[in-house]
């Protein structure tokens, strides 16, 4: 059914009839010079004025004295006319004088000549979102002033701090060169390992406010992940040791990959999972270090055999001081150091994540971007990935000899020399990095080096590991015994280091 035409209403009627049902805009219309020509009930709601109030007034009215000053009514008309349209954000007064947050879109008006004929006026009220801003910032500033006031603190609590821990480590160093009795050494000792733990509480508030108050700055560059896991490997290879914890490093192929991190602060981060693990674990526990690379990021794992933890701990593993062991525990520990691995990883545009089972240990996850290695493509990656780099162990308490065997192996070819001074040192670098060749003294301070033979080739873990004993011990007996326990080579100091290079070559496969 159709309705006639003479009861549809026009489309003026439809036009005011909408305005006049709008209450969240301000919708008026204005003459050419400005002068206000309807009025809707939202323009009411918002500006205070009732239409007979409102009707026949120029629109400056509901600007500040501020903006009056700049004659800004004149110049949004000028504005208008000129690109059709004019938008802004602003203070407007009400008629009680009180201020709000206006958003205002003034569209011109021409006819079908060209000529002016006036302006629509669209105001919003924006002021709850104007608050909310102004809060946020302020809140935000305030947030700053803070930590740059911490900041400012613990740097200054810092230095303080750090001269008299010289003092105190020093003298303690000092003391520990004298002629001690062993009660006065052991003295000495847990002087020096309050102090160095105190030096690094003090390191870790510094590097935290610095990361909180937006100083922090980190390096980014390619950097070789196997690489970095054995060095930090190395260094908690003592500490491993003292508990009887085992540490197993990744294959050198499943680790030749790059990330891109700041290698100092990235080997901070490992260094204090690796401790966590190791602290955290049960004596004769294991940690475990795994890596894999999926697209463009590289995740590195680490893995105890400790107590676990429960899912409400977990969520608070990364917040500040938050120490998740009985207080009455002999684990030592400020509660600082997985909050600032958070914040480094973070900084690193990576990401650190921790699970646990209670009773069966905790895995922490490190993801980084992935990246090339320095001069190399993807390809040469791959490339580098099936020649992995040669690894060395060289089991010696003499220094000279170490370095000795260190620059003879330099002319090697693309080696990695990996030492221990104590044979049972030796059995766990042995152990955690399965090297490509261990060679070996017999003469060392803790066991003997005949029976660290023994115990590499009675371990399935280094059994095929070639050893070369590198002795001053020239007897026939004990050569021949060496070899009868599985050894590769026995060579008598003094050496001819080509005969040595000749023998490395031949066992490594150069």
């Amino acid at each position: 059914m159709e309705v006639p035409d003479e009861e549809l209403p026009d489309e003026r009627e439809l036009f005011r009839l909408l305005v006049e049902g709008v209450t969240d805009y301000a919708i008026l219309m204005l003459d050419p010079k400005g002068t206000i020509a309807s009025w809707n009930p939202g323009a009411q709601r918002i500006k205070g004025y009732t239409a007979q109030e409102a009707l026949g007034q120029h629109f400056s009215i509901f600007y500040t004295p501020e903006a009056l000053e700049r004659d800004l009514p004149a110049r949004e008309l000028t504005i208008a006319q000129r690109d059709g349209r004019y938008e802004e954000e602003g203070w407007r007064l009400r008629k009680d004088g009180t201020r709000f947050w206006a958003s205002v879109v003034i569209t011109a008006m021409f006819d079908d000549h060209g000529r002016l004929r006036g302006f629509a006026k669209v105001t919003r009220d924006m002021s709850q979102r104007r608050i909310a801003q102004e809060l946020e910032r302020e809140a935000k500033e305030a947030a700053q002033r803070t930590n740059r006031i911490k900041s400012e603190f613990l740097s200054g609590m810092s230095h303080e701090l750090r001269t008299p821990l010289n003092a105190v480590l020093g003298f303690a160093q000092l003391l520990a060169l004298d002629d001690l009795e062993p009660h006065q050494r052991e003295a000495v000792d847990q002087i020096t390992k309050a102090g160095e733990l105190l030096l690094r509480l003090v390191d870790e508030l510094l590097d935290l406010s610095r990361i909180e108050a937006d100083r922090m700055m980190v390096s980014l560059e390619p950097v070789h992940i196997g690489t970095l896991i054995r060095g930090c490997v190395n260094l908690a290879a003592p500490i491993a040791a003292a508990r009887s914890v085992r540490i197993v490093a990744p294959p050198r192929h499943e680790a030749n990959v790059y990330a891109l991190a700041d290698q100092q602060r990235l080997q901070q981060v490992m260094m204090n999972l690796l401790s966590n693990a190791i602290k955290y674990n049960r004596d004769e526990g294991i940690v475990r270090i795994e890596v894999s690379a999926d697209g463009d990021r590289v995740r590195i794992s680490v893995a105890d055999t400790g107590e676990g933890l429960d899912p409400d701990s977990l969520d608070r593993l990364f917040v500040p001081f938050e120490r998740l062991v009985a207080p009455d525990s002999r684990i030592v520990g400020s509660g600082l150091g997985l909050a600032l691995s958070k914040r480094l990883v973070e900084l690193m545009d990576g990401m650190i994540t921790a699970e646990s089972t209670p009773g069966a240990g905790s895995t922490f996850h490190v993801s980084l971007p992935r990246t090339a290695g320095p001069d190399l493509d993807r390809a040469d990656d791959d490339k580098a990935a099936a020649a992995p780099i040669t690894t060395v162990l060289y089991i010696e308490d003499n220094i000279a000899n170490l370095q000795l065997v260190e620059r003879i192996l330099e002319r090697v070819g693309d080696i990695e020399v990996l030492s221990a001074v104590q044979g049972r040192l030796g059995l766990e670098l042995a152990r955690t990095h399965r090297p490509d060749l261990i060679l070996l003294d017999l003469h060392l301070p803790d066991i003997s080096g005949e029976d660290v033979a023994k115990a590499l080739r009675a371990d399935d873990a280094t059994r095929e590991i070639p050893i070369v004993v590198l002795s001053a011990d020239a007897y026939s007996s004990k050569r021949q015994r060496l070899l009868a326990l599985g050894v590769d080579g026995y060579m008598t100091k003094p050496f001819k280091v080509p005969k040595l290079i000749a023998l490395i070559k031949e066992l490594v496969g150069e």
